[in-house]
């Protein structure tokens, strides 16, 4: 402790022979050749720079003495300072790096005295300087005062210490953030123009860190640190400065001897100016028309005038400016006036030339909605556009249907076949404009073409004929189910299938097989593995209706272009044949299902997926 207020007394001795020696360097400056310092003198607004040094602490326990301090040790930072006025400055410093490793008492008795631990800090400092010297010395002492932030952490070999050794009845060492007060002085030396060297004394005022731990001995050997008090820190640093930002001064005014030139003067030898003001009567126009420009100057009586525009040119005071082969867009009129003994002078008006605009308006369909083949009447209301007169309908177009005259006919308009609610598509129906500039434009308006509803009649696409006493669905009965039906179904996907099973008389009734066959068709359909389709089981109805053959009989043969099984062979010539069946029923979205199938029911509920894929 001793050798650290040591310390003290000597960087305070340095620290204040350096700001007595500035006193009579810069008044040996000051007492050159050179001018006086004053508030316009130039200097280095911004600087950056970095130092190194030794930092001290001074721990205290509300006057007692502390358990822990910190041993001196090396520090190193950044600073960046502002220098907006002669005499105050802003700086920010951050001091990144200090080693002060932590040295504490364990409880006694115990075999060591004091324990070492490895510790760091660092600071972040914003505060203001206070020069005691202008900006023009070489030896610029300052002073300062402001808060700061401070951070104390423990190093990882501190940590694994006190973690490793059991005695100590400490898991771990813990970081320690707090504000801090700081204050101090220094002295800058300029080296040249843009490097200084630095000595600065800096103290800091903060709160006692106490690491995490307890606040008195446990046991022996325990770490502790009381809890509470305050810690007082000294930097001592040199370090270097890059400076920039300094204005030139500006050069020394010429006066040069003038001479009147009317209600002004202007230097001896120039001219007297001439001042030319040019107006139209109209800055805006339509191609064709003229415009009239005049001047107003201060010329003398012997002066000459020049007008110039797109070719065009003049002598008179006034000027007018013929626009009929002008194009569209700005153009400039020009004026010089010349006179003995004068600076010419200019001056000049701009006028914008308009084309025709493009003819628009509103096309107006009555009725807006018709039904098919019905007709609705057209008319317009229009807008010339900019420079014209008057505008009218040269034709008419529409993307479907035809006009004829100021008529619509939506007798060729095309509409989907069917469906299951009322149709109805736009047509779009323009009138060709132009007006009496020769411009052309459009204008459009939609007519709703409608068509009722129309729905389609259930299909009975063919009957699968099955062999005698068997269920099995044959391979041209999977033809039927697998290929037609796909046209159907890609031609409306919600549309349905219906599948009504029968038995010839003398086929075995208890085999159930017109349930049977209508199942094994549904599996077919809706399996969707192997050959088997995917249709969604709710699109598939089923019935079973025994040896009924009261409904339409549509057998389908492929004996010619099927391979079958001997056992599945099906003979066109069998007259039998026909009635071991199952019905195939086609019924599009929104057609209601047959009243010979009202108790059908969906394959899903039947129970189909327990089939899978039949062989």
């Amino acid at each position: 402790m001793k050798n650290m207020f040591g310390s003290f007394g000597y960087l305070a001795l340095a620290g204040g022979l350096a700001i007595a020696l500035s006193s009579p360097v810069a008044a040996q400056t000051n007492a050159g050749s050179q001018p006086a310092a004053s508030d316009s003198d130039s200097w280095n607004k911004y600087s950056i720079g970095v130092f190194g040094g030794v930092q001290f602490w001074k721990l205290t326990q509300n006057g007692n003495p502390p358990n822990g301090q910190l041993a001196p040790g090396l520090a190193v930072g950044v600073r960046a300072d502002q220098d907006f006025t002669r005499y105050i400055g802003l700086e920010e410093s951050w001091t990144f790096w200090a080693e002060n490793n932590l040295r504490v008492t364990p409880g006694q008795p115990y075999p060591y005295t004091v324990v070492g631990l490895g510790a760091r800090n660092g600071q972040v400092y914003v505060g203001p300087l206070f020069y005691l010297a202008p900006p023009s010395s070489k030896v610029r002492p300052f002073l300062t005062v402001g808060p700061a932030f401070e951070y104390f952490r423990p190093t990882f070999e501190a940590q694994r210490q006190v973690h490793d050794v059991a005695a100590y009845d400490a898991l771990t060492l813990s970081t320690k953030l707090a504000p801090a007060a700081s204050f101090g002085g220094g002295v800058k030396f300029g080296v040249t123009e843009h490097v200084n060297f630095r000595l600065d004394v800096r103290g800091t005022y903060t709160e006692n860190p106490h690491w995490g731990l307890s606040s008195f001995a446990v046991a022996p050997g325990a770490l502790y640190d009381p809890h509470g008090g305050s810690q007082f820190g000294l930097l001592a640093s040199l370090g270097i400065d890059l400076a920039w930002g300094k204005q030139p001064l500006p050069p020394p005014v010429h006066v040069e001897p003038t001479k009147p030139c009317r209600d002004k003067q202007i230097p001896i030898g120039d001219h007297c100016p001439i001042t030319v003001s040019v107006s139209a009567d109209r800055t805006t126009v339509c191609a064709g028309e003229a415009v009239h420009v005049t001047a107003t100057t201060d010329a003398p009586a012997d002066a000459t005038y020049r007008w110039t525009v797109d070719g065009q040119s003049g002598s008179d005071k006034t000027f007018t400016f013929d626009t009929t082969n002008s194009p569209a867009g700005p153009h400039t009129v020009t004026l010089t006036v010349s006179a003995p003994g004068y600076d010419s002078g200019t001056g000049s008006v701009t006028v914008n030339v308009q084309a025709a605009g493009i003819p628009s308006g509103t096309l107006t369909a009555n009725p807006p909605e018709i039904w098919l083949g019905d007709k609705s009447a057209l008319s317009f209301n229009g807008n010339a556009g900019l420079c014209a007169t008057s505008v009218q309908v040269t034709g008419y177009s529409a993307s479907e249907g035809s006009v004829s005259d100021s008529t619509y006919d939506s007798t060729a308009v095309q509409l989907a076949s069917a469906a299951c609610s009322e149709q109805r598509k736009e047509v779009k129906v323009t009138a060709s404009l132009k007006n009496d500039r020769g411009a052309t434009g459009t204008a459009a308006t939609t007519i709703v073409v409608k068509r009722k509803q129309v729905p389609l009649p259930a299909v009975h696409v063919a009957d699968i004929i099955f062999a005698r006493n068997s269920a099995r669905v044959n391979n041209c009965g999977k033809r039927i189910l697998l290929e037609e039906l796909k046209t159907y179904r890609d031609a409306d996907a919600t549309g349905k299938v219906l599948l009504i099973g029968h038995i010839d008389k003398g086929e075995m009734k208890r085999l159930h097989l017109d349930e049977k066959r209508a199942m094994n068709a549904a599996a077919v359909l809706t399996a969707a593995t192997g050959i088997c389709s995917n249709f969604n089981v709710s699109q598939v109805l089923v019935q079973s209706i025994g040896e009924d053959q009261s409904g339409e009989l549509k057998p389908h043969f492929c004996e010619s272009s099927v391979t079958e099984r001997a056992s599945d062979r099906i003979n066109a010539r069998d007259k039998r044949a026909e009635y071991r069946r199952v019905e195939v029923w086609w019924i599009p979205t929104c057609t209601e299902v047959p009243a010979s199938a009202a108790g059908a029911k969906d394959a899903g509920s039947a129970g189909v997926a327990a089939i899978g894929c039949p062989k």
